[in-house]
């Protein structure tokens, strides 16, 4: 397969860089007045090279056969219509030297069309030209209208004089008459090229009535002048306007409805033609660039492109489908050197852009480009690409920003594509200086190059899809993996390029996200680790769990059966993996023993443990330092100054969603759960593990610690408030060792702490429960230190307490041990005699006993007990409990607490019943309270209320901060539980009251219950 600097030769003016601006900017007037450039001016050089349109065919066998009068029946008015820069100056420049007689049209038309030289009388205008206020300033005389200027070029300074005074003065439009005297019957060619722009400026100029302006008086002078070419055998007007979409269509469409008229009376005599078809670009431009292309080589090419492309297509590359096509390797060998990829993108993208002038704009930069190909000479150069766009070469540069009215897209070339500045590389030359030290291609300014192409369109068009992108870059030979890396390394350190999942794009505001990854390089692993750290203490939070964060040694883990412990490993510490479920050395090492001298650990069915996903982990880290670097930009004024309004809400979007995905990435980092089971393999030292479920943006804001939670009651692994009771016989079976006659109520929860094979305790009132239960099955005995009297059977329930204090005994052990059972029967002594003080069968005074009552009425029904005491927290609500069940209550439905202080007791004490009231479930609260404080120096504070804790409790924030700054206070309290449906004194609520007043630490209590009655009513 040739390459194109063997198979093509460029034309001499190419290579020598002599195609000057000038050239491509034909122009109909230079021509005419003699002072173009020789490749326009010359008739030989002209045609020679100029490519043969259809159009241009038709045009000339149109014009110059009724010209000649060879065929009469040609239209006399044609009209050529296609954008600006598309080949209508051109093709009337090519008719102006056939009307002339030039022999080198024959090329074009047959010879016999060809009017003998200076036969023909010849006019053209351009309306640019025109200047209704200036002038056209000839030899002998100044024109400033359509048809002065036309009278002179066709009749002279005679012809001119017939219109003077029309075009100096009155500038009303003449009639068909002048120009039967200035042209006769003499056959004349009459041109109009771009007359709306003339009609635009012509709206200034007023006429001398004041009635009408020049623009109007233009039209009516068009429609003359198409009639009487209508009524000429030999006539022929070709007038040309602007396509609406193009340089000047704006003006050609506001002036459309002024030119309808006369283009309703022509239309019927009027021949519409396309001086340069879409498929004929390819030719007119390689006719004009290259002196010499070897088809045969243009056949090869195409062919080995095409089998290339199917090879691709076969291994599921992300190719067009049409590349398979055979009518796409039809379009290759026309297309022939260029790409068809180059031709389309500059025909159907770029030319849309008004100032690149479609035919002529291809033309003047594709001149460039093969100019700068053969100066380097690429090797595996078989067509032209899109990529062959040298950006880093000034003049290509320029004509793809300054020239189209896109400055701003020098930055994205300098920053991203090809910087020319001394000691700096572009991200694409940065990217491609590893490949082409190897040897390979440059594939990131291909396809950057190939991207910008595509970008500098507006509007959905802009921009170019994978498939379209790598159609235009690779050749045969190339990896296409290679430009897949290539374009992905792109977008991720680009600051320009943009990818929406659809369309690559370059635009010329910098990507945020490129903004933020170069940011992320200033942020050092270790402040993201920091962060990290920080973030992790916050996902999983003090409450269900006692949580230890980071722990390196067994000393860091305290050995105890307090609350369960969570234990958090830092990621860099220990990780887990998929694949491997035993559990890392370090937790291993935590879990089996404890404390500073690494003793064995005692409470290990207190410990799970969180470990980190080590797949996860890198990321997590990144995770981390994109917040980070959000932050930093987000947060600095002056570097948000530049950006606009859009760019900053979207920025603060993005910090919004960097915070939830380093929070999300935090729960899915830390996904494997170590567990204590008896059930876990030897190896793994009595540690099963568990994946925690992914989870959801919507569910990572809670607390984790639930997440954790939800896992182990789903493996039976904690017993909780909302779980079902244990059995009694379960917790003898699991936690009471065989032959075991007595057990602190301490050490039976210790045990639930110890053994593997029982779940964690999150709610201890499960294990108090279960005691109570095994009173009632008569496993065992519960002994209260503070009554010194056991609970049986028959006893009413005990406010069970888990102490060192507290004991269970087996029945036999309590039996042997003589241990008062409360509520049991004890046989009465025998009844004596009152007198003798010897029992009654054994009387000596002989005295009777009457056991009658003398006739006297039953006494009354004994009043409600009153149930009431005084002590300390524990010892009252149990004594409480006691004397209900020995009245017989079961429920009572009013608790009154009152208690007295003074100094930072008493104000502590206060502070702590506010703090109670909250936890102590279910009714009404009233506060009553009397406090006095004095701050000394004559300041005092006094306080009597009383009130619904609703109220209080606004209030309480005064007084508890009055009472850290008194120098001396008293205070009295009362508090009323009222309990409208009862409260049952062997309920949850009655003990968790108890432990409540036990745990904040109160003094002396008196407590006062109220029995439920069938009569009683709550009243305040």
């Amino acid at each position: 397969m040739l390459t194109i600097f063997d198979a093509c030769e460029p034309r001499p003016e190419v290579l020598l860089g002599e195609l000057k601006e000038e050239i491509f900017a034909a122009r109909l007037k230079d021509v005419i007045d003699g002072t173009a450039e020789a490749v326009y001016q010359d008739p030989q050089t002209f045609f020679d090279n100029t490519y043969l349109t259809a159009g241009l065919k038709t045009l000339l066998e149109e014009a110059l056969g009724r010209l000649t009068g060879q065929r009469p029946d040609s239209n006399p008015i044609i009209r050529l219509e296609t954008s600006f820069g598309g080949g209508k100056t051109h093709n009337l420049i090519a008719l102006y030297h056939a009307a002339r007689g030039s022999e080198a049209a024959s090329r074009v038309v047959d010879s016999n069309l060809i009017p003998t030289p200076g036969t023909v009388r010849i006019a053209g205008v351009v309306g640019s030209d025109l200047d209704p206020s200036s002038g056209i300033l000839h030899r002998d005389v100044t024109t400033y209208t359509l048809w002065g200027e036309l009278a002179y070029q066709l009749g002279g300074l005679a012809g001119y004089q017939l219109v003077a005074e029309s075009d100096r003065q009155s500038k009303a439009a003449p009639g068909t008459g002048i120009w039967q005297q200035i042209i006769g019957n003499a056959p004349a060619l009459i041109m109009l090229d771009e007359v709306a722009r003339h009609l635009r400026t012509a709206k200034a100029i007023t006429t001398g009535t004041g009635k009408s302006d020049l623009a109007e008086q233009t039209v009516a002078f068009l429609m003359s002048l198409l009639e009487f070419a209508a009524s000429q055998e030999r006539v022929v007007v070709v007038l040309t306007l602007a396509d609406a979409s193009d340089a000047f269509g704006r003006e050609s469409d506001e002036l459309r409805e002024e030119l309808a008229e006369a283009r309703r009376i022509s239309a019927r005599q009027e021949r519409v033609i396309t001086p340069t078809d879409e498929t004929e670009i390819a030719k007119i431009v390689t006719h004009r660039l290259f002196r010499s292309i070897e088809r045969n080589a243009a056949q090869a090419v195409a062919d080995d492109y095409h089998q290339y492309y199917l090879q691709l297509l076969d291994q599921q590359a992300d190719l067009p489908q049409r590349a398979a096509r055979a009518d796409y390797a039809t379009e290759m060998v026309s297309a022939y050197p260029f790409h068809p990829e180059l031709l389309n993108t500059l025909n159907r993208k770029t030319s849309t852009i008004p100032n690149f002038q479609k035919t002529r704009g291809a033309l003047r930069l594709l001149a460039l480009v093969v100019r700068r190909l053969w100066e380097t000479r690429p090797p595996q150069t078989y067509l032209i690409h899109p990529h062959h766009l040298d950006l880093a070469v000034p003049q290509i540069a320029d004509d793809l920003t300054s020239r189209l009215d896109r400055p701003a897209y020098k930055q994205v070339i300098e920053a991203d594509i090809a910087s020319v500045l001394p000691g700096t590389r572009s991200h694409a030359q940065t990217i491609d200086s590893g490949w082409v030290e190897a040897g390979k291609p440059p594939y990131a300014q291909r396809v950057a190059t190939t991207i910008f192409l595509h970008s500098l369109t507006q509007g959905v068009a802009s921009g170019v899809d994978p498939a379209d992108l790598l159609l235009a870059v690779v050749s045969p030979g190339d990896d296409p993996a290679l430009v897949q890396r290539a374009t992905e390394r792109l977008v991720d350190t680009c600051w320009f390029l943009d990818y929406n999942g659809q369309r690559y794009q370059f635009k010329t505001e910098p990507s945020l996200n490129k903004i933020v990854a170069d940011e992320m390089s200033l942020v050092g692993t270790t402040r993201a680790k920091q962060l990290l750290d920080e973030r992790i203490r916050q996902v999983w939070k003090r409450g269900i769990f006692e949580p230890v964060y980071f722990p390196s040694e067994a000393g860091d883990v305290d050995d105890d059966a307090r609350a369960p412990k969570l234990v958090v490993v830092h990621y860099d510490a220990a990780t887990a993996t998929a694949t491997d479920p035993a559990p890392p050395d370090l937790v291993v090492r935590l879990f089996t023993h404890a404390g500073s001298a690494e003793g064995y650990r005692i409470y290990k069915n207190n410990l799970v443990f969180l470990v980190a996903d080590r797949d996860q982990v890198d990321d997590l880290v990144e995770k981390a330092r994109r917040y980070l670097a959000i932050g930093r930009i987000a947060g600095d004024p002056d570097r948000m100054q530049p950006f606009t309004e859009e760019q900053k809400k979207k920025l603060r979007q993005m910090q919004d969603s960097a915070e939830l995905e380093l929070r999300v990435a935090i729960t899915r980092t830390y996904r494997y759960l170590y567990y204590p089971s008896a059930d876990a393999p030897r190896a793994a030292a009595g540690l099963a593990r568990e994946a925690l479920p992914a989870q959801d943006q919507g569910d990572v804001r809670s607390d984790q610690s639930t997440v954790v939670l939800r896992v182990l009651r789903q493996i039976d692994k904690v017993r909780t408030a909302d779980d079902a009771q244990m059995p009694a016989q379960y917790v003898k079976a699991r936690a009471w060792d065989v032959g075991q006659a007595q057990m602190t109520t301490e050490d039976l929860r210790r045990a639930f702490a110890k053994r593997l094979s029982l779940p964690m305790l999150l709610d201890v009132n499960q294990l108090k429960r279960a005691i109570r239960d095994g009173i009632q099955q008569e496993l065992w005995v519960y002994f209260d230190p503070h009554e010194a009297v056991g609970y049986g059977k028959v006893s009413p329930a005990p406010l069970v307490q888990l102490s060192d204090d507290a004991l269970l005994y087996t029945p036999d052990e309590a039996r042997r041990l003589g241990i008062a059972i409360k509520g049991e029967q004890v046989d009465p002594p025998p009844e004596s005699c009152p007198v003798c003080g010897n029992p009654v069968d054994q009387c000596t005074c002989g005295i009777v006993i009457d056991p009658d009552n003398g006739g006297e009425p039953p006494p009354p029904p004994p009043t409600p007990p009153r149930i009431a005491a005084e002590g300390a927290p524990a010892q009252v609500f149990q004594a409480i409990a006691d004397q209900c069940a020995d009245n017989r209550v079961d429920t009572i439905t009013s608790l009154t607490i009152r208690l007295d202080g003074a100094g930072k007791a008493g104000a502590d004490e206060a502070r702590a019943l506010g703090l109670a009231i909250p936890q102590l479930g279910k009714g009404q609260f009233r506060v009553e309270q009397e406090l006095t404080i004095e701050f000394g120096q004559d300041e005092y504070f006094h306080l009597k209320f009383n009130g619904t804790w609703d109220r209080y409790k606004r209030l309480k924030t005064v007084t508890d901060e009055f009472g850290k700054e008194a120098a001396k206070l008293t205070v009295k309290m009362t508090l009323q539980v009222t309990c409208p449906d009862g409260l049952a004194v062997d309920s949850d609520q009655f003990a968790q009251m108890r432990d409540i007043f036990d745990q904040l630490g109160f003094g002396r209590l008196t407590v006062e219950a109220k029995p439920a009655t069938e009569d009683t009513e709550v009243r305040w």
